[in-house]
């Protein structure tokens, strides 16, 4: 009689030296999965043009079938081989990659042996590529020579990893690799944007802004409105990031029976952390994740309630901050 549980793997841990990282790609090659740092949030990669194993990432993170994965490779020109760039995008990806900038776009026809696999895009006809700026990344994707599908290493609809020990703790057993880089530094996912008959879409916002991108392409339309009934890329689901603790935003006088992650420093008399006492979005970006993972364990020992959020300015990397935090406190 068949199982539904998760076959478990003997995961290795690897050091982000010349050593491991040649024992990442081996493990690629055969068709591996390896969870490894980017700029932005740790990604479980796999060979994006395997299907067998784009399934083992779906499988190890419990990820809806109908959720695309962001392709990463190692510079324009390998994008340009996979999907069709116009002058906008052009230009974008001239000044932002290596970054932490996604564009979708229409995939090139090629042949069935280099093509994406179609179970890496959920069958649609666009790419959601980019071109991460991780020196670990980079050099893995450098000796692979292919695009690496690789959604952030954590379980589906948790919170993403900016850690190396809370991939430890989301993924030992389930994936056959990780590998220790080291806290990422940026700690939002990436920038998610579409260009369509002129209009620009932010699909996710992250660190580059609006106000970036504008400074490049100049005048064009945006589009503030998407249509959240139509998974058109990775980043879409409205219930997401979430730690198991319920969480309260905006907040400025917590409860007593509530831990506390502040922006600034942390009020006197409650228990909890802060993203940055010195008020930095970009060092409060840093920390989100690894605040609300650890709070998240904290709350399960004092028996917390909920975690109670400071507000954070919704400009610059703050938007993303709060689109995270946003979707985190919408439980499903």
């Amino acid at each position: 009689m068949s199982s539904n549980k998760t076959k478990y793997i003997s995961t290795e841990i690897l050091t982000c030296n010349d050593l491991g990282i040649s024992r990442a790609v081996q493990i690629l090659k055969n068709g591996g999965t390896v969870a490894f740092p980017t700029e932005t949030v740790y990604g479980l990669g796999a060979d994006a043009t395997n299907s067998e194993a784009i399934e083992k990432v779906y499988q190890a993170k419990g990820r809806p079938k109908n959720n695309p994965l962001i392709i990463h490779v190692k510079d324009k020109t390998m994008a340009e081989h996979y999907v069709e760039m116009d002058s906008l995008t052009s230009k974008l990806s001239t000044s932002f990659w290596p970054g932490p900038l996604t564009v979708i776009l229409k995939k090139n026809p090629l042949t069935s042996k280099e093509r994406i696999t179609e179970k890496a895009l959920s069958k649609l006809k666009t790419v959601a590529i980019r071109v991460p700026a991780h020196p670990v990344a980079r050099k893995i994707l450098c000796l692979f020579g292919k695009p690496i599908a690789a959604p952030s290493a954590n379980l589906s609809g948790k919170l993403s990893t900016t850690r190396f020990e809370d991939v430890v703790m989301c993924l030992s057993g389930k994936v056959d690799a990780i590998v220790d880089g080291g806290p990422c530094p940026i700690g939002v996912e990436s920038t998610i944007l579409t260009i369509e008959n002129g209009q620009l879409t932010i699909l996710r916002p992250g660190k580059i802004t609006e106000e970036e991108i504008k400074s490049i392409i100049g005048k064009i339309k945006y589009k503030k409105e998407i249509n959240k009934n139509k998974i058109t890329s990775p980043g879409q689901f409205e219930s997401h990031y979430c730690p198991e603790t319920p969480i309260r935003l905006n907040v400025l006088h917590p409860r007593k029976n509530e831990l506390v992650l502040a922006f600034g420093p942390l009020p006197q008399g409650f228990n909890g952390l802060t993203l940055s006492k010195i008020s930095d979005p970009n060092e409060a970006a840093m920390n989100l994740y690894s605040a609300l993972a650890d709070l998240d364990n904290l709350a399960k020992t004092t028996q917390s309630n909920s975690i109670a959020i400071h507000p954070i300015p919704l400009q610059g990397i703050g938007i993303a901050i709060n689109d995270r935090l946003r979707r985190a406190a919408k439980r499903l």
